[in-house]
């Protein structure tokens, strides 16, 4: 139910206008006809918004993500039937990359994708906004089913470094259907919708991508067949249930409740020369219960209520080889491009809460649409990561390292954490952070002229961030903060005052729609967005300190014996060590704020002829505020916090008194998106109807590290002014399309395409492909490798 439009006549008609001259925001609807006849690779529903102008794919820690105006794809906002459907933790959509789908696809009724000139009521993004509506009941019982399968005799093998697989395994099978109908006709409502995929794949077949002598050796010591086939599984559920109650005329009673499920085996990593053990189980469940209450409380006021609780589990289990001496699994080791052991950062025990509610009142006063709304949504996030707990080895040699050169000081790298204080290693990685996210808006759609449309509005949001495990003034680095270091390369002053800086944001949106004539439309639109911070980057910040636990360098602990692998440090030896963490320092800048993004878009759409419209539009997004990982304490600035704190502690940069990375959160990254699109869009009719864009784009940024707390994404921390560049995002040219043909003899016709130009890659002086920057150099950041 919803207000009925300003208008001196009322005209309801079964087709929706081809140009919404009242509609100010730059969206794209994918309606029902389209996501029931277009081909959809797995069935998962987001995959429908890279049809849309604006979007792109850009690749994140666990695969790909959408990319929407330029922006980082942890800075977008999804949400169904209006409730939050993204992680806490990770900053993406519920469930992550790794799950085939979180719903049945037949279950969603439409999806909107808004790229530009949202108005006041939508926030928490500095991106886009994917919005999805799933079905009701009707007055009559309605269903869906389907069954797909694919197997290994319609799919090629993959190539290795060797050549083409003779034989590799492929399997997938998903079955589900959607049913609803009357409780009680005109009165009460259900519908409910499942679906189950069960697939497995044989990956890194090669029996050649390890050497014979390593495979050898690997056997002897309890990995047996390291560089077999690996077997992945995806399989995934989904099931959805929804009741809509029509309590009175004027009252509208609906209640979701959702549950997805996946688990790929073996599905942590995919490299060509890594051997079977380097694999987790990557598991991922959620439950949801989402409630709302729509209300007609008179002619000109409407009343809208929703509210949620949601909880996602994200469990990363090992199963993969014991070490018969120890009873525990390998250390993660890496000997050049080869790799094996239970990798650094396995197990993980990971869930979280949302509690979101939201009331938003809309009244029409003559000619304004007035919309105003509270929010307020909580989430805490509960993890157990005891990273580097089971040793971590970086060697060099693979001769040397089957000579028996295996100890930690022969190790290019070697950590481990390890707990202080009475800690243990699993109190010291398990925390709950917990962030809280108000929000409350203002927004009117004025109407001074048939032709003309004007909507402004002012959004104020805050998030509220946890503060760390251990107060300031008991941190080791408390004689750090509030001091200021003069050397030879300048004044510093230390970044922290030792806590996590909450940050706030008032937001104005303005746009308008003007109609030159009946049959086009102009659009514009400016605004200010703020994006959420993931909770993945306070968790160092908050624990890894040093303060409690740590991780420990025997080449920086005078006195303590290197293990030789398979074996750790012992955990007695380090018990009540309080200097062995000290060397590197975990902090948030105290002036972080929130990533902001001033956007602006200008667009013309015009029908061409009856069913037939085209569209010209101009974007420019600026960001300013994103966060990057930077390392203060680094020999381009003099190492100017390498001496302070008492005691030796055997650091690497200068001094033995202090620390030798201090790794900061900062907001001093920066972006810049500009893209031309066109597009031609034909309404069904004549028994077709397509969509096709073209964008033009250019996408700028000086760092672009998605969500990563481990990883420096410059070169030199004195030439930040030099990573200004093509972003990780940038694609020069990208076309999306689609069709929908209903052919004779009933036969439907569905094609659609996407292209998007090469995204930048960086090289080294050679023009050697390379993943990330240098700073692990000037830093000797233990973490870059990873």
């Amino acid at each position: 139910m919803q207000l009925s439009t300003i208008g001196e006549e009322i005209t309801v008609t079964d087709v929706a206008p081809l140009i919404e001259v009242t509609r100010t925001e730059g969206q794209t609807r994918i309606d029902d006809r389209s996501i029931k006849g277009l081909p959809n690779d797995g069935r998962n529903f987001l995959k429908f918004s890279e049809l849309t102008p604006g979007v792109t794919i850009v690749q994140g820690p666990d695969g790909d993500e959408l990319s929407i105006s330029g922006q980082r794809g942890i800075n977008n906002n999804v949400s169904v039937d209006g409730a939050d459907f993204n992680n806490p933790f990770f900053g993406e959509q519920r469930g992550g990359q790794r799950p085939g789908f979180t719903f049945n696809q037949d279950a969603i009724k439409e999806m909107v994708v808004i790229s530009d000139g949202a108005p006041a009521e939508f926030g928490r993004s500095s991106g886009g906004f994917v919005n999805v509506i799933t079905k009701s009941g009707t007055n009559d019982y309605h269903g869906t089913a389907h069954a797909f399968n694919k197997s290994d005799s319609l799919s090629q093998c993959p190539k290795t470094r060797t050549g083409r697989i003779p034989n590799c395994d492929f399997d997938r099978t998903q079955v589900g259907f959607t049913f609803g109908g009357p409780i009680k006709k005109d009165k009460a409502f259900f519908f409910f919708a499942a679906d189950v995929q069960e697939a497995d794949e044989t990956k890194q077949t090669d029996p050649n991508r390890m050497p014979a002598e390593l495979v050898a050796f690997l056997d002897s010591v309890g990995i047996p067949n390291d560089n077999g086939p690996i077997s992945r599984t995806d399989n995934a559920d989904a099931y959805l249930a929804k009741f809509d109650w029509l309590a009175s005329d004027s009252n509208l009673v609906t209640f979701r409740a959702a549950y997805t499920y996946s688990q790929q085996e073996n599905g942590t990593f995919d490299v060509d020369t890594w051997g079977r053990s380097i694999n987790g189980v990557e598991t991922d469940y959620s439950r949801a219960f989402t409630t709302s209450v729509i209300s007609n409380v008179s002619n000109n006021l409407l009343n809208e209520f929703r509210g949620q609780y949601a909880k996602e589990f994200r469990p990363r289990p090992y199963a993969g080889p014991i070490n018969p001496e120890t009873g525990n699994p390998f250390p993660d080791t890496r000997i050049g491009d080869f790799g094996f052991g239970m990798p650094f950062f396995l197990p993980i025990e990971y869930d979280d809460d949302r509690l979101q509610l939201n009331n938003n009142i809309s009244i029409l006063k003559g000619n304004h649409s007035i919309k105003a709304g509270v929010e307020y949504n909580e989430v805490g996030s509960s993890q157990t990561f005891i990273g580097f707990a089971a040793g971590r080895y970086v060697f060099f040699s693979l001769d040397a390292f089957l000579a028996g050169a295996r100890s930690a000081t022969d190790a290019g790298l070697y950590l481990q954490l390890v707990p202080v204080q009475g800690n243990t290693v699993n109190s010291v990685g398990t925390q709950t952070i917990t962030q809280k996210e108000p929000a409350i808006f203002i927004q009117d759609q004025w109407q001074p002229t048939p032709n003309l449309t004007l909507e402004f509005g002012v959004r104020w949001e805050q998030q509220d961030q946890p503060g760390p495990r251990t107060p300031p003034n008991e941190v080791f680095f408390a004689p750090f903060i509030g001091q200021t270091v003069t050397n030879e390369f300048g004044t510093f002053e230390f970044p922290s005052d030792g806590t996590i800086p909450d940050d706030d944001s008032i937001q104005p949106r303005l746009a308008l729609a003007w109609s030159p004539d009946a049959n086009s439309v102009v659009r514009a639109s400016a605004g200010l967005y703020m994006a959420r911070l993931p909770a993945l980057m306070l968790a160092s910040s908050r624990s890894t300190n040093g303060s409690i636990g740590g991780n420990v360098r025997p080449d920086q602990v005078p006195g303590l014996p290197p293990p030789t692998w398979p074996n750790i440090i012992s955990p007695e030896f380090t018990s009540g060590q309080q200097t062995l963490f000290r060397p590197e320092i975990f902090i948030f800048d105290k002036n972080f704020e929130l990533p902001k993004t001033t956007s602006v878009s200008l667009s013309y759409e015009r029908e061409i002829r009856p069913d037939w419209a085209v569209l010209v539009k101009a974007n420019y997004a600026e960001t300013d505020h994103l966060f990057r990982m930077f390392n203060q304490n680094t020999p381009f600035f003099g190492c100017p916090w390498s001496t302070g704190i008492d005691g030796d502690n055997g650091v690497a940069c200068a001094g033995s008194d202090g620390a030798e990375a201090l790794h900061t959160v900062e907001s001093t990254a920066r972006s810049e998106y500009t893209a031309f699109t066109v597009g031609l869009n034909k309404r069904y009719s004549n028994n077709y109807q397509f969509q096709i864009y073209y964008t033009n784009s250019e996408d700028m940024s000086d760092d672009d590290n998605e969500r990563d707390p481990f990883t420096y994404r410059y070169a030199r921390a004195d030439s930040l002014d030099q990573e200004w560049s093509y972003s990780d995002r940038h694609s020069r040219h990208r076309v999306n399309a689609w069709l929908s043909w209903q052919a004779p003899k009933g036969i439907h016709v569905n094609v659609r395409y996407s292209y998007r130009s090469a995204q930048p890659l960086s090289v080294d002086a050679n023009g050697n492909p390379i993943g990330v920057h240098a700073d692990r150099i000037e830093a000797n950041h233990p973490f870059s490798t990873s």
